[in-house]
């Protein structure tokens, strides 16, 4: 490569990053489901994918422990309890222990 032409392929690449953008995201400001309105053009939309959410539990599900796939059982009230989705119902933290599950760790 003479020296003419690297002198002006580094003009051109010194042209490239002068004009180039930076990209930036932004600062999150998601709702539950992932999703958020953008200011700029007003359409919603979502980051995360899209899980179904969990319709509201029949009278007979309420007040029950839960049982997670990983056998962690979860009274009504403790942190995680809301978000355990896939489970198997019991009356009661005893009975989800009996069964071979664990309380939890926190």
């Amino acid at each position: 490569m003479t020296a003419r032409h690297f002198t002006s392929a580094l003009a051109v690449l010194a042209c490239c990053i002068a004009t180039a953008t930076v990209a930036t995201a932004h600062d999150g400001g998601l709702n539950a489901q992932g999703c958020h309105n953008n200011r700029k053009t007003g359409d919603y939309h979502c980051h995360r994918s899209q899980s179904r959410p969990r319709a509201a539990p029949p009278a007979s599900e309420k007040g029950v422990v839960k049982k997670s796939r990983s056998g962690i059982c979860h009274a009504p009230g403790t942190t995680y309890y809301s978000r355990t989705t896939n489970f198997v119902a019991y009356e009661t933290i005893g009975a989800c222990v009996k069964a071979g599950g664990r309380l939890p760790q926190r």
